[in-house]
């Protein structure tokens, strides 16, 4: 009702900018752990511990060897959450700045203005899609493929560390990358917008 009845639509992105940067943080968080999972794995198969503590009245095959992840380069999605989080603040201080003051604004305003605000998700699709499932293009949220509804946060990226496909999961980044800088610049847009509003009415 709320959105209904407003003059400008009341979204609110300073919370989608705090929950981009976790995710990018997760992210490499997530391969760190990986790395330091797998080494340890293989130091342990190098200095026979499995083999050592295994019950000998069962059968027991050691776990294999496995490629230690690579480092990967996760700038594109961490610079493209700093915009996003930098146009929000923009944009929350004009919205913020336009409620205090109490005006209306003129009809054509607030029309374009909506628009803008309408289309500002549809920037962080991406037309090449997800990766084996091309029926989803959203980069930032998607459910999981193992998760039934459940939503899997960076999916492209993400899926693929899960499993294990490092060399997949590190040439996802530069595309998410790029809808979160799509995503910062429209919401850089709507805040250069109001804010000419906002001076127009003085």
């Amino acid at each position: 009702m709320r959105l209904a009845d407003a003059d400008l639509i009341p979204f609110e992105y300073n919370g989608q900018a705090e929950a981009i940067e976790r995710y990018a943080r997760d992210l490499e968080k997530l391969l760190k752990e990986k790395q330091d999972e797998i080494a340890k794995n293989n130091l342990e198969l190098k200095e026979g511990v499995f083999t050592a503590t295994a019950d000998p009245h069962k059968t027991f095959v050691p776990p294999p060897v496995k490629l230690a992840p690579p480092f990967m380069n996760f700038a594109p999605l961490k610079n493209g959450a700093e915009d996003i989080r930098k146009s929000a603040e923009r944009y929350q201080l004009a919205f913020a700045k336009w409620e205090a003051s109490g005006a209306a604004l003129p009809a054509p305003t607030a029309i374009a203005l909506n628009e803008e605000l309408i289309q500002i998700q549809r920037a962080f699709l991406n037309e090449k899609r997800l990766p084996e499932r091309p029926w989803l293009k959203h980069q930032v949220y998607a459910p999981g493929a193992y998760t039934g509804y459940a939503a899997k946060p960076m999916a492209a990226v993400r899926e693929y560390m899960d499993q294990e496909k490092w060399k997949e999961a590190d040439a996802q980044i530069p595309m998410a990358g790029q809808a979160l800088e799509k995503a910062a610049a429209a919401i850089g847009k709507a805040a250069d917008d109001l804010e000419k509003a906002l001076g127009e009415g003085k």
